[in-house]
């Protein structure tokens, strides 16, 4: 007789799951969630009699209610949902893997969202130790978020071991025949750079800008200015780590080709780009006075005040303390003459109350006690 309910009970069960499938569907998300509480309502009833065949059944039915809650914005049962589910997953057997690790998956990404990094990282973490569970592409999209979350997180290591596992899958996708993935795989190589770089590991991120680049001026070819950004950036860098290589050479052609893509840019999106424009020219000035090559240091720090002054104009509140303070360095180590300093105080007037202001004023008034320039 049991048999025969257990049965019974299990095609209601299941209808009850159907139905709550179209009402999803159909974005009847309330009435949804009703029924799939209604199943888990019978297969929890059911699975006292027969543990092992309903775990499965009541583990699934739980990260239907999670998705349906994630749906309706109600983050916090979702992830209560997500929870139950993964309890139960985590005893069942290895055929349920799958499950398994899309669960830990989609609950990261519900903490990623919610800005808890801490708890992403952690279940992000056991969603990749189950590949076998794991599609390519949603082994992909964990790699992704999880180098988000360690970067967000200041987790140097980890960050860089998330970047180089998007990178073997990415690799093992490009083929000769085909463009697919080349975008994803430089962009990955270009945040994996810039980490190092961050970091001060400039060889490595030398050699991985490198490899990025290689693929983005390749990808510029089929679509014109499409990724300036990134390849300007990777020359600008380029040429900050070849200078401390003592690579003069190569660092001053890098510079030059980061400062031809920012200048192009500039013209179409002044306020954006002049500013890049600017801190190239002032990497230039301190890289021939390092040389003392002083005429040309001196030209290029004009140069970025020029454009400062201009930006200014239209956004004083945003640039001011940039030429200030590029005013100042124009004093100290440019030889430029004193009279820049009344410039300076002038401008600082209307920022007493910033700190970086206060900062600066106090630079001033020191310069002028050392130079015994009157006030």
């Amino acid at each position: 007789m049991y048999k025969f309910k257990r049965i019974a009970g299990e095609q209601i069960a299941r209808s009850l799951c159907r139905s709550a499938k179209a009402h999803r569907e159909k974005n009847n998300l309330e009435m949804s969630e009703k029924l799939y509480l209604e199943a888990l309502k019978w297969r929890e009833e059911l699975w006292t009699r027969d543990k092992e065949y309903y775990l499965p059944l009541m583990a699934q039915t739980l990260a239907n209610l999670a998705v349906v809650s994630k749906e309706r914005n109600n983050y916090l049962s979702a992830k209560s949902y997500y929870k139950k589910s993964i309890y139960m997953g985590e005893k069942l057997s290895i055929i349920h893997v799958e499950a398994l690790a899309k669960n830990y998956a989609n609950l990261a990404d519900l903490y990623r969202r919610e800005y808890d990094y801490e708890e992403a990282k952690v279940y992000y973490t056991k969603a990749l130790s189950l590949p076998e569970g794991l599609s390519q592409n949603r082994e992909l999209n964990v790699y992704n978020h999880l180098a988000i979350v360690c970067k967000e997180l200041n987790l140097y290591k980890e960050t860089k071991e998330a970047y180089i596992g998007a990178l073997t899958i990415y690799k093992s996708l490009v083929s000769d025949e085909s463009d697919e993935y080349r975008e994803e795989l430089a962009t990955t190589l270009y945040k994996l750079g810039a980490l190092y770089f961050k970091n001060r590991r400039f060889n490595r991120a030398g050699e991985v800008y490198l490899f990025a680049l290689e693929l983005l001026l390749y990808l510029d070819d089929l679509e014109p200015n499409r990724y300036s950004d990134m390849c300007a950036m990777i020359f600008y860098r380029l040429g900050k780590i070849y200078t401390s290589q003592l690579e003069d050479a190569n660092a001053l052609a890098s510079y030059r080709t980061a400062l031809n893509y920012y200048i192009s840019m500039a013209e179409k999106n002044p306020l954006k780009y002049a500013p890049y424009v600017a801190k190239v020219f002032s990497d230039l000035a301190v890289f021939h006075k390092v040389q003392n090559k002083m005429d040309s240091a001196q030209y290029f720090h004009l140069k970025a005040i020029d454009i400062y002054m201009e930006l200014t104009h239209y956004n004083e509140s945003k640039f001011a303390l940039e030429l200030v303070a590029s005013l100042i360095d124009g004093v100290v180590n440019y030889g430029q003459h004193t009279l820049s300093l009344y410039q300076a105080e002038i401008i600082l007037e209307e920022y007493s109350e910033e700190q970086t202001g206060d900062e600066l004023l106090e630079k001033i008034h020191s310069i002028r006690e050392e130079t015994g320039v009157l006030s």
